[in-house]
């Protein structure tokens, strides 16, 4: 599941300011502003980008941007963090995943979790920039490379919806089997596609 890489980038700055458990963490990070962090040596600089292409060091080229595209392209069912219901929904019905402990319980936690999300930094109430403000222009101008990926795989999020369109709706809750319910229910596998 990908995320806008400004968003992304702007979110590890505000954790790593204060997340002295972590590795990355540096204190000196907790005296700086968004748009100090952006022109220092310590940015992340198109981080997807490098992970894909394994280029941790150096500069990167177009070359690099287009090595990234085709592996997404190739080898990834894309899902992305501001469109969480549809990647859910997309992923179940791609990977065949169903409810297999307690369906309406966990109807429950997929919807709280969709809602409200885990893992977040709730307490962290820090104001993130906006597109064409300073702070935000300075970390664009960092992840060129990235923002371009994040484009490419916004429009991969489109194309691959044709991918499931032969799949039901509320697929993950056909045939859902119950280990604990009572009396406990189990898939058909006569049923099931190999």
């Amino acid at each position: 599941m990908f995320r806008h890489p400004v968003d992304r980038a702007v979110s590890m700055f505000f954790y790593i300011q204060v997340a002295d458990w972590e590795p990355t963490y540096n204190p000196e990070l907790a005296k700086m502003s968004i748009e100090e962090y952006a022109q220092s040596p310590m940015i992340e600089n198109n981080w997807m980008v490098r992970q894909l292409t394994s280029s941790f060091e150096g500069d990167l080229t177009k070359e690099h941007l287009d090595v990234a595209m085709d592996i997404i392209r190739r080898k990834f069912m894309v899902g992305l963090l501001h469109e969480k219901q549809r990647t859910m929904d997309r992923f179940e019905k791609f990977f065949g995943w169903k409810y297999r402990v307690n369906p309406t319980n966990q109807e429950k936690c997929r919807e709280q979790l969709l809602t409200s999300g885990s893992n977040s930094n709730a307490s962290n109430k820090k104001v993130k920039p906006k597109p064409g403000e300073e702070a935000w222009d300075l970390v664009a101008w960092q992840n060129q490379y990235d923002i371009q990926l994040y484009e490419f795989i916004e429009q991969i999020f489109e194309e691959q919806e044709a991918l499931v369109t032969h799949v039901p709706d509320g697929f993950r809750m056909m045939d859902a089997s119950c280990a604990k319910c009572v009396p406990p229910t189990f898939p058909d596998l006569s049923k099931m596609e190999l």
